[in-house]
Order: C-alpha cells, then structure tokens, then sequence
C-alpha cells in the first residue's frame, strides 16, 4: 500500500485564497479561506501539522504572483500547478452538499444558487482531489 500523502491545494485569489489541507485518501484536514498576505503563515502552520512536501497551485487568478512568493519562500516544496477548468462550479456544488438549503430555497436549481459566503476553500478541495485522481 502506497504512503499516505498530503498536499496543500490553494485556489489563488488577488485579495483571498482557497486553502485545503487534504491527504491521499481525500480526506480534507483543514479547509479555509484566506487573505492572499496570510498565505505564507497559513503554509507554516500547516507544515508544523502535517507532513507535507508538495503544494498543488490552481492556475486561475493571480497564481503567477503567489507561485513566484511561494518558490522564494518554500525551498523545500514542490509546486504543482493545477488546471481550474469548472472547478467554481464544481466548489458550488460541494458547498450546498456541505450546506443544503432548508425550507423554500430547496426548490432552487443549484445552477442558479450562490453560496452565501465566499467558498474558494472548497474550490482548493476539488483542485486537491483533481490532483489525486490525475495521479492514481
């Protein structure tokens, strides 16, 4: 049986980032949104956690400038980068999973539905679990 990996998948953002800490088995260990300037602290907490050697970067907004800030701070990691396509739409999804709607909001198709909150962490989920699949 292969070793349990874990990844840190960030979905970047100008102003906040999705941010999920997620093993092999795809079990989410930590799951948050954060502001992009908190990004290299959120990192080293998580590595005194967890032992982590690769990050999984989306590559949507703005991930040029934090990969380039991640590179220079994180020797030690090995960046990943990720391809985004639906993963909003999927994220959505898994929210309302997470979140159902209660009582009239349930007749809503989910297309139509917006979380009420930002949920760029369940974005850095799907990215995680993207990055697993590819790698089975």
């Amino acid at each position: 049986m292969p070793e349990e990996e874990i990844i840190i998948a960030i979905d970047p953002g100008i102003k906040k980032c999705g941010y999920a800490v997620v093993d092999s088995t795809l079990s989410v260990l930590q799951r948050e949104v954060i502001s992009t300037e908190k990004i290299a602290k959120t990192i080293e907490d998580s590595l005194n956690i967890y032992k982590i050697n690769k990050i999984i970067l989306g590559n949507g907004t703005n991930y040029k400038n934090i990969e380039e800030r991640l590179k220079n701070h994180f020797l030690q990691l090995k960046i990943i980068l990720i391809e985004e396509d639906f993963s909003t739409l999927e994220a959505r999804k898994k929210y309302f999973e997470a979140h159902p709607p209660r009582g009239i909001l349930k007749i809503i198709p989910l297309s139509l539905r917006v979380p009420p909150c930002h949920y760029d962490d369940f974005v850095a989920v799907i990215l995680a679990e993207k990055y697993f699949r590819n790698n089975r």
